[in-house]
């Protein structure tokens, strides 16, 4: 099952907390904690809510992480769910989607390296669920943040990503929020054909996915990719969808098009799903 090999893969030493629905008084402004494991190459700033949240933002091995555990479990089946944050000075939430760990209070960011940089804003924090089909009401978490960023920038470095991605600082728009496949302003006009990678150690998974984030040229090839999250990890599947982009090409979808949307410039983040077929 991906969410059980999601959740084997990523997350490490955090204590589960239980599930705590809405709560709308801000706590105590709270600071992270950072810790170093050398033998894993891992750096890990986590922080704990009295409203039952645990935050943690991590490098391991190279691989970038943000989850959180502690919230109201997902929906049974669901393999992903839509999680907003709002800090700082922001006046909305950003809603982006995150793939549902074994534990299914817990949840990892897709996008984390976006996530993150959010995260670091300090000050007052929001986390908002939508509305759940169960009830109809939404989770909104409030807390404050110390307005500190070195925890949080220590991790983003480690991992080789900026505090500030100069590829949003250029971008005449910025689309995809994590989402399966591509956002609603592009389409394919030449698809991408990775190769299912190959075994590592004997092993191979039966799925998964790479979400990216490329700018888009006005001939529609795909620059400056980079990689946001894979899963599971260690069988190189970003590599694989990488070989296959120099080939590949977008195109604004017919609605995009027909609002004069540029395709130029434009930074798109999206993902590609890999399935063993039986």
């Amino acid at each position: 099952m991906l969410s059980r090999l999601l959740f084997t893969a990523a997350l490490v030493s955090l204590a589960a907390r239980a599930p705590a629905w809405a709560q709308e008084g801000a706590d105590q402004a709270e600071d992270w904690s950072l810790t170093s494991v050398p033998d894993r190459q891992a750096v890990v700033a986590t922080i704990s809510f009295t409203s039952g949240l645990t935050i943690a933002a991590r490098c391991m091995d190279g691989v970038y992480d943000v989850l959180i555990t502690g919230l109201p479990d997902a929906p049974r089946r669901a393999t992903s769910r839509e999680i907003g944050i709002q800090a700082g000075d922001e006046t909305e939430p950003y809603t982006s989607v995150w793939t549902v760990g074994t534990e299914r209070h817990t949840a990892f960011s897709r996008i984390p390296a976006v996530v993150a940089r959010d995260l670091a804003k300090g000050g007052q924090l929001q986390v908002i669920l939508p509305a759940s089909t169960r009830d109809g009401r939404r989770t909104r978490y409030v807390m404050d943040l110390d307005p500190s960023s070195s925890a949080i920038e220590q991790t983003l470095t480690s991992c080789g990503r900026p505090m500030v991605d100069p590829r949003e600082a250029r971008a005449l728009e910025i689309d995809g929020n994590g989402q399966d496949g591509l956002p609603d302003t592009v389409q394919w006009q030449t698809m991408p054909r990775p190769s299912f990678p190959e075994s590592v150690n004997g092993r191979l998974p039966l799925e998964g996915y790479v979400v990216l984030s490329c700018v888009l040229t006005s001939e529609g090839r795909m620059t400056e990719c980079q990689s946001e999250s894979e899963q599971p990890a260690g069988y190189n599947l970003w590599r694989s969808v990488e070989r296959s982009l120099p080939r590949a090409r977008l195109k604004l979808s017919d609605d995009a098009a027909a609002a004069g949307l540029p395709l130029a410039g434009r930074l798109v983040r999206f993902s590609v799903v890999f399935k063993m077929q039986p």
